[in-house]
């Protein structure tokens, strides 16, 4: 395993201003081989090459999406495809476009989701927009029957790309999930949730929204930033409040009922 753009960028730096030069490139290298996770040649002339290409339109993210999301299961099955085919369907697009959109899903299975986020912002920026995508992707995340815990994560991530929010991410969650969840499950969810939250099953719905919100001010990462928190407790504060905004409205759900 070698670091590409940590050689060339010392070698350059090395060549421009000696050793301070390499000092700065080395620096530089290793940042970007870090976030863009470059391990070898062949990864950075991929991710070259792929800036070279021209823009995606809404059309080959939307598939590309889904094709990711296929396959992230391990193999694409019949399944995904009926699936992709219904959202082609649903989009009632034209011959030419239905061929763009089989070959975008196509694309989309071999591609990292980190290839989507700019097009993810160009083209699904708005919440009904964001909304739409979140909406078609549960739908492929759930061909086989449940979603896997990578699908929800490369989800939020998508959420997250897009500024979605904890509560409206959640809430397109269980809109999705509606009707897959067993009596025994939805008992086991709703336990679940507020066990989080705090609350017992005997709690009303407006002790649950107390304790919600006390728990979220308790939680929240921007006062651990203030506090001068660790990444890595900021990023845990950020999961858990997370968890907290989907068991709130996993709790509102039912107890609303």
């Amino acid at each position: 395993m070698i670091w590409p753009a940590t050689i060339a960028c010392t070698v350059l730096g090395l060549a421009i201003a000696h050793i301070p030069g390499g000092l700065l490139g080395l620096l530089i290298g290793s940042i970007i081989d870090r976030n863009l996770a470059l391990t070898s040649w062949a990864q950075l002339r991929s991710r070259l090459s792929f800036n070279r290409k021209a823009k995606l339109d809404a059309q080959q993210v939307f598939f590309m999406l889904l094709g990711h999301l296929a396959k992230s299961t391990g193999r694409v099955t019949s399944e995904h495809i009926q699936a992709a085919r219904l959202e082609i369907q649903r989009l009632q697009l034209s011959a030419a476009a239905q061929k763009s959109a089989i070959a975008a899903f196509s694309q989309g299975k071999e591609c990292r989701l980190d290839e989507l986020r700019s097009g993810l912002r160009a083209h699904y920026f708005s919440s009904s927009q964001c909304e739409r995508l979140l909406l078609a992707g549960w739908r492929m995340a759930l061909a086989q029957g449940m979603p896997t815990a990578k699908q929800r994560r490369i989800l939020q991530q998508c959420a997250d790309v897009l500024g979605c929010s904890a509560e409206t991410f959640a809430r397109i969650e269980i809109q999705s999930m509606r009707g897959r969840i067993t009596p025994r499950a939805v008992v086991n969810e709703l336990d679940s949730a507020l066990q989080l939250l705090g609350v017992n099953r005997s709690a009303s719905l407006l002790e649950v929204k107390r304790s919600y919100r006390r728990q979220v001010s308790l939680h929240h990462p921007d006062k651990l930033i203030g506090a001068g928190a660790t990444p890595m407790q900021v990023q845990a504060a950020t999961e858990k409040t997370r968890a907290l905004h989907h068991a709130y409205a996993v709790a509102r759900k039912y107890l609303q009922r």
